[in-house]
């Protein structure tokens, strides 16, 4: 299902639904659907009624640091931290890791500001863009070690709040996702997406095709399990890898481990969408929704 449909489709198609998103005032892209209501609603009477909407009404909770991730257009982890640090309280309590809030009946309150309802309930209009990162830039909001960063190169309309979904370290190059979508974000980074990322990388000896089963098998590394999900020769010295995980520094630590040397590695794939070729270095352009449904697989 695309990204930005998820529970629009079945409250077209059948009226009780709709009633109940009347009733309660649901968003759609904030309802989290419970498959119960679709077996509740075979039985048309007034107790499978009551069911749908305590369901709905449970649905209307949304976890903290979710809450507050899209409202000031943060991690998720980021949010987290606020938490932890005790910056956060709702109905006057310090809030704890993991806790539910209903942005029309709890009081939040970040360091000394109250959050309304109109705020907790505000849908931030997503912007994803596409990003051609140069290398010489890490992924960071602040390096004190260079003048530059990714700030530099951030497009107006993000430059408040924005986050970049996945990383690739300094010296690296290629196809960087921005967006000011915490949930997104955090959909597109979390293993059980499956989401693959394909780089371009040059090594400094002719590549040995019978080392394509090796890097595929993998190796432990100091305590992490490094391992490439696709190898494909460009030409002796250049190959591309597939990777459906993302672990820090993984295709060079995986490619010196066969003593290999990476003389320059670019991401130019995330799911199916590839990198604009009209992009060069520090350029970016706002992805379209058919864009976006082409990183979850949806062509």
């Amino acid at each position: 299902m695309p990204y930005f449909s998820n529970g629009c489709i079945v409250g077209i198609f059948h009226p009780t639904i709709c009633l109940y998103f009347v009733m309660f005032g649901i968003n759609f892209e904030r309802l989290r659907w419970n498959r119960n209501v679709f077996s509740l609603l075979a039985n048309n009477n007034i107790a499978s009624r009551s069911k749908i909407a305590c369901i709905v009404k449970i649905n209307m909770e949304e976890r903290l640091q979710k809450v507050l991730a899209r409202i000031y257009g943060v991690s998720r982890r980021r949010a987290e931290e606020w938490v932890v640090q005790g910056e956060v309280s709702v109905n006057g309590v310090v809030a704890q890791i993991g806790c539910k809030i209903d942005g029309e009946r709890d009081v939040v309150t970040v360091g000394s500001k109250k959050l309304s309802p109109k705020i907790l309930n505000a849908q931030r209009a997503p912007e994803v863009w596409m990003f051609y990162k140069p290398r010489g830039i890490a992924c960071t909001h602040k390096d004190p070690f260079t003048l530059r960063t990714l700030n530099d190169f951030i497009p107006k309309s993000l430059k408040r709040k924005w986050i970049f979904v996945g990383r690739l370290d300094k010296e690296s190059e290629g196809l960087l996702l921005l967006t000011n979508d915490g949930a997104f974000a955090n959909k597109v980074v979390h293993p059980s997406s499956g989401i693959e990322k394909t780089y371009r990388v040059h090594v400094n000896l002719p590549f040995d095709l019978s080392l394509i089963p090796s890097l595929k098998q993998g190796l432990q590394c100091q305590g992490e399990y490094l391992f490439c999900q696709e190898v494909k020769v460009v030409n002796s010295r250049k190959i591309d890898v597939t990777l459906s995980q993302g672990k820090k520094r993984e295709i060079r630590r995986l490619l010196a481990a066969f003593n290999y040397n990476v003389l320059r590695l670019k991401r130019w794939k995330v799911g199916h969408l590839i990198l604009d070729k009209q992009l060069t270095p520090g350029q970016s352009r706002r992805l379209s929704s058919r864009e976006i449904n082409l990183i979850f697989g949806t062509k």
